[in-house]
């Protein structure tokens, strides 16, 4: 697996897409990911739709978690992976693939990481340091 363009996108389609992730926390790049494992789950190998996967998903809303956070416990950590894996033998993920599915590219991670850092440092819940370090403030 690799970082590879697969082609240009409308500006209003990559704006909407923006705008969407946005409003979830998540980069551009994630939420598309997120879509189209989404969009992997509810379709079958043969390209037909899966009705009843669809209808599980979206009777149990939230049952299907893709919680990307770098700060995931065990347990949330199973269920992650649990549902970003696929039940079709013939569409199964290497480790790298469930890592990068689970808390995205490591690129998407130093992102996050750099983000958070610069809220927390709004927030004064920590101090950056400068040798590129932090320390937790004392409020």
């Amino acid at each position: 697996m690799g970082n590879k363009a697969l082609g240009k996108a409308p500006a209003e389609a990559v704006s909407k897409y923006g705008s969407e992730a946005e409003e979830l926390g998540l980069t551009r790049a994630e939420y598309i990911r997120k879509c189209i494992e989404v969009g992997r789950l509810v379709f079958q190998s043969s390209g037909e739709m899966d009705i009843e996967r669809l209808r599980n998903l979206s009777e149990g809303a939230g049952a299907a978690s893709f919680d990307s956070s770098l700060e995931t416990t065990e347990g949330d950590l199973t269920g992650a992976i649990l549902s970003n894996l696929p039940v079709d033998e013939h569409r199964a993920l290497t480790k790298e693939e469930v890592r990068t599915a689970v808390f995205g590219t490591e690129d998407e991670q130093r992102e996050q990481v750099t983000e958070a850092l610069k809220q927390l440092s709004q927030q004064d819940k920590i101090q950056p340091l400068v040798d590129d370090g932090y320390i937790k403030t004392n409020e």
